[in-house]
């Protein structure tokens, strides 16, 4: 078995120096890749989740208004025929706003990450 390349030879101080230069660049461009990488996501995703929070908060809130609001109305002015009405079509507008909360958010994630939600 012919093992010679094995043999050592004369390695320079340039070579040393050039070897350590190209180890510690490669492993600063894989460094900057994956930043690059992270921050990319971050920067797409952190608006719109501050964002989703948010209007979720302000459904909670308005939920709340508006069960105390349905509480008052019937205490004080309305038959529980007109509650009933009046609370259909306060259901079917928060469910309207919800509806299109899921598919804002549906199409939003499919434009982030180019696939439909799973």
């Amino acid at each position: 078995m012919d093992t010679s390349f094995l043999a050592a030879g004369p390695i320079s101080w340039t070579q040393v120096v050039a070897l350590a230069l190209f180890l510690v660049g490669l492993a600063k461009l894989a460094d900057w890749i994956t930043g690059k990488l992270r921050a990319g996501t971050k920067d797409a995703v952190s608006p719109l989740t501050i964002d989703m929070a948010a209007a979720k908060i302000e459904i909670r809130q308005l939920d709340e208004k508006l069960n105390a609001f349905k509480i008052e109305v019937a205490r004080t002015y309305v038959t529980g025929d007109v509650i009933t009405r009046l609370e259909r079509r306060i259901d079917d507008l928060v469910s309207s706003v919800r509806d299109e909360m899921k598919e804002t958010r549906r199409e939003m994630l499919q434009a982030i990450t180019g696939r439909p939600p799973g």
